[in-house]
């Protein structure tokens, strides 16, 4: 079999829906959730408003687009969900929170509590 090499070095990387999200979600979204980084466990812990992406780099966790994967009208806490910008042109701004977090982390939840299954309570960390 022959195939062309493809190319090396410094290029545009651009993220469609769908799967690359998942990569994001895997790769840094656990480490944005506010539970790990109020117990410090977190690669992310410490650096709000710092810079921890490439200024071209802005991620949002928006719960609200509808019929998206992950949307939802509440969460399972039932506080509404938001759009919530994680990083902006680089900057940390913001951790996802659900209610216990944003209490003991002294902020507002983010409309990001989870539960297992209906008949659970959500998570607790």
């Amino acid at each position: 079999m022959e195939a062309d090499e493809a190319p090396a070095g410094e290029m545009t990387v651009v993220l469609g829906s769908g799967w690359p999200g998942v990569l994001i979600h895997e790769a840094i979204g656990h480490g944005l959730e506010g539970d790990f980084n109020r117990k410090k466990t977190s690669a992310f812990s410490g650096l709000m408003g710092e810079m921890v992406a490439s200024p071209v780099c802005t991620i949002v966790d928006d719960g609200t687009i509808p019929d998206a994967r992950g949307s939802l009208n509440i969460d399972d806490e039932g506080n509404p969900t938001e759009s919530t910008v994680l990083i902006e042109n680089g900057k940390l701004c913001n951790y996802m929170q659900d209610n216990l977090n944003a209490k003991l982390m002294n902020t507002k939840s983010t409309g990001n509590g989870r539960r297992n299954h209906i008949l659970l309570r959500p998570f607790r960390e």
